[in-house]
């Protein structure tokens, strides 16, 4: 057993007005081509879990506005990867600030 592997798991709110749509789950998608550690996010309302680097499995969680998802990452920079995935969630996705532009 390697003791630079590190599993951390929270549970993050969706407060997105749209949920987990195509721009969020390529966000996600995005965020760990940084990264060597694994996450998955599941869907607490439903208990469907997908991989994150798998935009049609975050698709396929049906995660919307007001669910409860848990979010589980393992690996060496899971704590960055989790503050990175984190601050996803808190900033809505960007998605007021992707509306401003439209605007």
């Amino acid at each position: 057993m390697s003791t630079s592997e590190t599993t951390l798991v929270c549970d993050i709110e969706v407060t997105n007005r749209a949920g987990i749509h195509t721009r969020v789950a390529l966000m996600i998608f995005k965020t760990m081509e940084s990264f060597s550690a694994s996450a998955s996010i599941t869907n607490k309302n439903t208990g469907q879990t997908a991989d994150c680097r798998s935009i049609l499995e975050l698709l396929s969680l049906g995660a919307a506005c007001g669910d409860t998802v848990a979010l589980a990452i393992t690996g060496s920079d899971a704590e960055t990867l989790q503050l990175e995935i984190q601050e996803l969630f808190e900033r809505n996705f960007y998605e007021d600030e992707a509306e401003e532009t439209k605007g």
